[in-house]
């Protein structure tokens, strides 16, 4: 496989990972540090199952480390880039916004 191919695959891996809004939620919680996973069910009011598959599919793709401590598992960012990333991604839709509002105003004041 070309590593042009390789890379996009790899691209498209993460993005499938991240295309939930929970692991979203889960990514901003951590970027505040280290955290428990019924801790991060409690702050999000989610099961904790299903947080701890969410927290399994963002282990799989490699976007967080555990560390085990006594019978807790402890998650966290295994690179911060992936919240810089994520807040890359809300600027930008806080610009498509920003856009969309000031075409919507223009509409209006022709009216």
């Amino acid at each position: 496989m070309d590593a042009d191919v390789r890379i996009f695959d790899l691209q498209a891996e993460l993005c499938q990972a991240m295309g939930h809004p929970v692991r979203l939620k889960i990514v901003y919680l951590l970027k505040e540090g280290p955290q428990r996973v019924m801790d991060i069910a409690q702050k999000m009011g989610v099961p904790q199952p299903a947080v701890s598959r969410h927290l399994a599919v963002l282990r799989h793709i490699g976007l967080v480390l555990t560390e085990r401590q006594g019978l807790e598992v402890i998650y966290r960012i295994a690179n911060p880039k992936i919240v810089a990333v994520c807040e890359m991604m809300r600027a930008v839709l806080s610009e498509r916004e920003t856009q969309r509002l000031e075409v919507l105003g223009a509409l209006q004041h022709k009216r």
